[in-house]
């Protein structure tokens, strides 16, 4: 009995992260699933690159975003693929790669790291959502500024209107080179987008005139978090389920303690709190808890607050 509830447990918090992809396409266009993260602002590369990582356990999930990736690619910045995948494991890349192939071939797009092609069946049920949408201001932003560092930069700031932040800072949260960046806020402090102060050697920039900003982009939703974060975060909590009815308590212990340490800036960047730093077997039972409450919300479409039990 203690096995079968380990066992239904594990299953109820991989479903539930995988529910927070789903959510997450619904916001795209994906028809297929009910929407529940109209309130969310979709990243949409970190979700591409994390749908690909569940290839084997939703085989229609992963055909549902192949279908939205080919018809829609032209949303979706391969320099930001390039460098999200370069900090990826090599379990997810070998996902990948037949992920992107497949989008390749039929797209007639060169997709990085891309391996062998999968079987794949045209479903015709993605459609891209009006781009007003509030949980598509990001895609919203790139039809306004362009396909690329500017677009990032600016979401950075519509988010963090009061920020004074370096081109080493924009580079790491958008994604994009250090150069690339540098240039682009150059551009925008030309533009009169953005305000630069040396302080220092460096240069730290700000939005000029955030109001104007916000009025000309449109609506946007109430929850807009780190996305490669998020998912960094959402992919730990699936592959400590994964591994609970594969090893012993002993090594889930040690697997625990490693993913706990590894998405510590993660949680720190993304305000989820409520792990408690438990040693020895007890960690099982707090992290049962927390990832359990925390699945549950993410899936749902309610922001986490500090999980209780």
């Amino acid at each position: 009995m203690a096995n079968s509830r380990k066992a239904e447990t594990v299953g109820n918090i991989q479903r539930l992260v995988i529910d927070l992809c789903l959510g997450a396409w619904a916001e795209l266009g994906v028809s297929s699933w009910a929407r529940t993260h109209q309130n969310w602002a979709v990243d949409p590369e970190p979700l591409v690159i994390f749908t690909a990582g569940f290839a084997k356990s939703d085989p229609r999930l992963r055909d549902e975003a192949i279908d939205w990736c080919i018809r829609n690619w032209r949303h979706l910045s391969q320099v930001r693929l390039r460098n999200i995948l370069k900090c990826q494991s090599n379990e997810l890349l070998s996902e990948w790669g037949p992920f992107a192939a497949t989008v390749n071939v039929h797209a007639g797009i060169r997709w990085p790291l891309a391996t062998t092609e999968l079987p794949y069946k045209k479903t015709g049920r993605t459609n891209l959502r009006p781009l007003t949408e509030p949980s598509l201001v990001l895609l919203r932003m790139r039809e306004m500024f362009g396909l690329g560092a500017r677009s990032e930069i600016l979401r950075y700031f519509l988010f963090h209107p009061s920020d004074r932040v370096t081109a080493a800072m924009l580079s790491e949260v958008t994604s994009y080179a250090k150069r690339n960046v540098a240039e682009a806020c150059d551009a925008l402090v030309q533009a009169g987008l953005l305000s630069a102060r040396l302080i220092g050697n460096r240069y730290y920039y700000s939005i000029a005139r955030a109001e104007r900003l916000a009025d000309f982009v449109g609506a946007i939703p109430l929850i807009v978090p780190n996305g490669n974060a998020l998912l960094r975060v959402a992919s730990a909590i699936f592959r400590v389920a994964s591994l609970a009815n594969e090893v012993s308590d002993d090594v889930l212990v040690v697997e625990v303690r490693n993913v706990v340490a590894e998405i510590e800036n993660d949680l720190d960047t993304l305000d989820i709190g409520g792990l408690k730093p438990l040693h020895g077997a007890a960690i099982l039972g707090e992290w049962s808890v927390w990832s359990s409450e925390v699945a549950r919300c993410l899936a749902s479409g309610i922001w986490p607050t500090t999980p209780s039990g």
